[in-house]
């Protein structure tokens, strides 16, 4: 079964240098980020969301699909899209790159689906992307 290892490569990946974000790269966004948040000065972060994982192994080895969320959070003053997805298209490339993960070879990742869309509350532009992790045990 697939356990913490993807993650902490996708939020290696994402933190980087250059960080995206600044480093504002959270899988549950701590409580004084969320107040620093609604003052507007912690935006725009990212958080690594949800995933599904689909027994893909054969009779050669174990081997998984992995579908990770990743999710961009933005409250630009010009309402523009535009660094929502700049951010987007930038976690993308980084995540595609990924070629480690501990304890599984990585068989290849691709982009399953991409949205953007601005949230109820009318401020805050919201990002979800999607990635296709095929992974097999070491």
């Amino acid at each position: 079964m697939i356990g913490p290892e993807l993650q902490k490569a996708i939020v290696d990946a994402l933190n980087a240098a250059p960080a995206l974000c600044d480093g504002r790269v959270y899988d549950g966004v701590p409580s004084e980020a969320k107040r620093i948040a609604d003052t507007g000065a912690a935006w725009p972060y990212i958080t690594v969301g949800d995933e599904q994982v689909i027994d893909s192994g054969n009779s050669c080895g174990d081997g998984w699909e992995v579908f990770p969320d990743v999710h961009i959070w933005t409250r630009p003053e010009s309402r523009s899209k535009r660094e929502g997805k700049a951010l987007m298209a930038a976690a993308v490339d980084r995540l595609r790159a990924i070629t480690a993960v501990d304890g599984y070879t990585v068989t290849s990742v691709s982009l399953d689906t991409a949205r953007s869309f601005r949230d109820p509350d009318g401020i805050t532009e919201h990002g979800a992307v999607t990635l296709r992790f095929l992974l097999d045990s070491i």
